[in-house]
């Protein structure tokens, strides 16, 4: 019997998705963030600020994943029930858009359907299924190498693939989602093993973050200043700085997930039933055919930029999505599990066993 996860980390995972949901609030919502003319104000500033959450939350999302899996060998029925779960929203979403006449009907985007793993449906999931399928390598990989190895290759590759793309403002020099899901599974297998015998400051680790996102801030607010003023540097990419691959996402989410592993709470099993929908929460509300939708029709976000009341705005559309998602996906994992353990999990047991026999040789 598995024993149950402590729920710091789990807490984590959910403040991540948390972050999610309230980047897609600020870029699909209508506030033209990346328009260099677009009138400066508070609100607007605040949107800019709300989208670096997003990228934050990915880093620490495939950090939570590379330290619970670097340690063991991926399951094929984890591969399986990822792929139905993402095609069971992909298909619903589809045939209900399309019989309330939200989504126009074809039969090519019905067999498109059946191919849910794909970037222009879900590039994170897309990306995430291969970083799972991988995963065993990596941890065989990551074994050999051992501890000191693993920090030189993660001190290299992080210079090249983030720092000097941040620096330069050209993210775009190295860009490959997949590799840097790989690297951030690396960084989460290293930080276990690091922070097994060793604790770090707390108040420390708090002021580094805090330090990184303000100056992370102040970043984007001296962008929005020269894009505007029209100064012989040109147009700046301000979202270069709170990209996934950003050197400041990367220690903001870093810090985010140091502080929450050394945080001392014990099993709390609601805790890690709301964590386990999670990725369900992704599904919902950035399907293709939803968030087009959701943040149009329903929350269209532009219209209450110059309200006074727009931060408590923010929060409220935000925290309504994301709770809204996750009774959704708790839903769905209720019947879903029960039917998958019944019918296609003893089915895929002794495979399971015979990859498990494979890389433990």
């Amino acid at each position: 019997m598995n024993t149950p996860r402590f729920s710091n980390i789990e807490c984590s995972r959910i403040l991540a998705m948390f972050l999610i949901v309230a980047h897609h609030f600020s870029v699909h919502g209508g506030v033209p963030i990346w328009q260099g003319d677009f009138p400066l104000s508070f609100n607007f500033y605040l949107t800019q600020m709300i989208s670096t959450g997003g990228k934050v939350g990915v880093d620490l999302f495939v950090l939570i994943t590379g330290y619970f899996m670097a340690s063991k060998i991926s399951k094929l029925s984890s591969l399986v029930y990822l792929w139905l779960t993402t095609f069971f929203y992909v298909i619903i979403f589809f045939l209900v858009f399309c019989l309330f006449g939200i989504h126009e009907f074809s039969w090519s985007g019905l067999l498109a359907c059946f191919f849910p793993i794909r970037n222009d449906f879900y590039w994170f999931v897309s990306t995430y299924f291969l970083l799972v399928l991988f995963s065993p390598f990596l941890t065989y990989l990551i074994q050999a190498l051992g501890e000191k190895k693993l920090l030189a290759f993660l001190i290299t590759f992080g210079i090249v693939w983030s720092v000097v793309p941040t620096i330069t403002t050209k993210s775009e020099y190295y860009s490959s989602t997949l590799l840097w899901f790989i690297y951030l599974f690396c960084t989460g297998a290293y930080l276990k093993s690091f922070l097994h015998a060793r604790h770090l400051s707390n108040f420390k680790t708090f002021l580094t973050l805090c330090a990184t996102w303000s100056f992370l801030g102040f970043l984007i607010w001296l962008a929005d200043i020269n894009n505007r003023a029209s100064t012989f540097i040109g147009y700046i990419d301000w979202f270069t700085f709170a990209n996934m691959t950003s050197i400041f996402s990367l220690v903001i989410a870093i810090c985010c997930f140091i502080l929450f592993k050394q945080w001392n709470l014990s099993y709390k099993p609601w805790i890690n039933n709301v964590a386990t929908a999670m990725l369900g929460v992704y599904l919902i509300h950035e399907s293709p055919i939803v968030y087009p939708w959701l943040w149009s029709s329903v929350f269209n976000v532009r219209e209450h930029l110059s309200s006074d009341w727009y931060s408590l705005y923010a929060l409220i559309v935000i925290s309504t999505v994301f709770i809204v998602c996750t009774l959704m996906d708790l839903l769905r994992e209720h019947y879903m599990r029960q039917w998958f353990n019944g019918s296609l999990l003893p089915f895929l047991k002794p495979y399971d066993l015979k990859i498990k026999e494979f890389f433990s040789k």
